[in-house]
């Protein structure tokens, strides 16, 4: 075979290992040097649904998006050279979250790697610091199947020259569905031996619960329900409206874990999902903390062991611990929540007030996506308690800012609504995400973007001007651009575009929004 004809089967072998693998979104961004794989996924036909991007980190968080959607693994296509440098955060993200993203990058020959030839980097360790699998090819038969997955994986193909030739032959892809995921670090046996260790020394702990898939979710409310411990159940949990956890549940805010009647009610913590959210987190460093994830990352810099979410599903009903003297802590609890709602109601206008305006609006089925810094902690102190068919999302395995457009975009479908509520330098870090959004099925979208002149959060953290990157940009311009419905909410009585996709740019008013953070500070002191 002549370079062009191997090129041209090295790329079927790939989109063949793709689809077995359960693949079936390719974020393709054409170049030169992916020139067999672009024409592969064409040859592919209707096998895959292939959404192209000029953006590679784009490409990549959409696929975040699309891969929490449909539960299935997503790839991600690039070219060589710094295109696939792009790829990094999202696999980051990936690696910290459990999320199936696979990078395949074009390169140029092996020959060529350390010679400084043009747009030729050495691409194995681009992802090293997620710890990222590579699986480097150059010729066919090199990949016939791709190894189970839990987290993201790297393929790295080069290409040598001539790229292509005219004879393209069609691409079938067939055989079984997705495989089976890589086997849990620990198995059940010594899963029951840490939670049963844990719980001889811990009697009475409080249980957080943080970023969980919907179904694993749904299978862990049986065994909270059975418990009278406090829970702090966020968000991205799924399990924060859940109708039948709502009695030992603490609505206040995250500043309740601070309190002394937290640390009296408690001599412990079961953390449940991803790492969490609240500033209490920190201080677990001095607590004794049973984690149980998807991800066997603790979170913490004690070396402690993380029982896998699949064991603990198993065993978790053997463990059934008591509540502690809780008296006070709910008693404060319910208290600072009644005047919480009272405060939400005084400051309508307030950033809170108006993200609890947005959080009511939403359709009661639909797919939520929160943004980092603020969006996600106002969200959780100001959207109303109620049970719905509402999954939330959020990219919390290392919190960025950045590509957070784009995995809201990659959520969205035609089968239920999505929401996203981002800040405005999110927003700013990712103007590209809205590309893909002519390319997709006819979907309800709702991107709306809290605009309080640049970086708030820094304020309330260090006081100081030089964190806030002010800005008095306006997003009207940036949905005319991408031809978006544009709208603005300022006040409770403001309605929502009509039509779809939409931008809702959420302007609070600052004094209000001052006065909420003042007064609510108050509370707790």
């Amino acid at each position: 075979m002549n370079a062009a004809q191997t090129n041209r089967a090295l790329s079927a072998e790939i989109l063949l290992a793709l689809h077995a693998a359960g693949v079936r979104t390719i974020c393709l961004c054409p170049g030169g040097r992916n020139a067999p794989l672009v024409l592969a996924c064409d040859a592919a036909g209707g096998c895959f649904e292939v959404i192209s991007f000029f953006e590679e980190r784009s490409a990549a968080f959409f696929a975040l998006g699309r891969e929490a959607r449909d539960g299935r693994p997503v790839a991600v296509i690039t070219t060589s050279g710094t295109a696939a440098a792009e790829l990094l955060p999202a696999m980051l993200e990936a690696a910290h979250t459990g999320r199936r993203l696979i990078a395949v990058t074009a390169d140029r020959p092996r020959k060529l790697r350390g010679t400084g030839a043009p747009q030729t980097i050495n691409q194995l360790p681009l992802f090293a610091a997620a710890a990222v699998p590579v699986v480097d090819i150059d010729r066919p038969e090199e990949i016939t199947a791709l190894p189970r997955l839990n987290g993201p994986l790297h393929l790295n193909v080069s290409f040598e020259e001539p790229l292509v030739e005219a004879v393209i032959q069609s691409i079938a892809p067939g055989g079984p569905e997705e495989p089976p995921r890589e086997k849990p670090w620990i198995d059940t046996r010594t899963a029951r031996r840490i939670c049963a260790a844990f719980f001889r020394e811990v009697r009475h702990p409080l249980v957080i619960a943080s970023t969980l898939d919907p179904r694993e979710a749904y299978a862990l409310a049986p065994w909270l329900a059975l418990l009278d411990c406090p829970l702090y159940l966020e968000p991205v949990s799924q399990l924060r409206n859940h109708g039948k956890l709502q009695k030992f549940s603490l609505h206040s805010g995250e500043r309740i874990l601070l309190t002394p009647e937290c640390r009296m009610a408690c001599d412990g913590v079961v953390r449940i999902g991803g790492v969490p959210t609240p500033r209490f987190w920190r201080e677990c460093e001095h607590w004794k903390v049973l984690h149980v994830s998807s991800v066997n990352l603790p979170g913490l810099a004690n070396p402690s062991p993380v029982v896998p979410l699949s064991a603990f599903r198993e065993i978790c009903t053997e463990f059934v611990p008591r509540a502690g003297p809780t008296g006070p802590l709910f008693a404060r609890d319910s208290a600072v929540a009644d005047q919480l709602d009272s405060l939400l109601r005084r400051e309508p206008r307030s950033e809170a007030g108006l993200v609890r305006h947005f959080a009511t609006g939403m359709a009661e089925n639909a797919r939520i996506f929160l943004g980092n810094s603020l969006p996600i902690r106002e969200w959780d102190l100001a959207a109303p308690r109620r049970e719905n068919r509402r999954t939330i999302h959020a990219n919390r395995g290392v919190n960025g800012i950045d590509g957070l457009v784009s995995t809201a975009l990659g959520l969205a479908g035609p089968d239920r609504p999505t929401a996203a509520l981002l800040g405005d330098l999110s927003a700013l870090y990712d103007l590209a995400g809205l590309w893909p959004a002519a390319q997709m099925e006819q979907a309800d979208i709702t991107l709306a973007v809290i605009n309080n002149a640049g970086g708030q959060i820094f304020d309330r953290m260090f006081k100081h001007a030089a964190f806030l990157n002010t800005h008095q940009l306006r997003l009207r311009g940036w949905a005319e651009m991408f031809g978006w419905n544009y709208g603005v909410v300022s006040e409770q009585s403001d309605k929502l575009p009509s039509g779809s996709p939409r931008l809702v740019e959420i302007l609070p008013d600052a004094q209000a929004t001052q006065r909420f953070v003042d007064a609510y500070e108050s509370l707790w002191r």
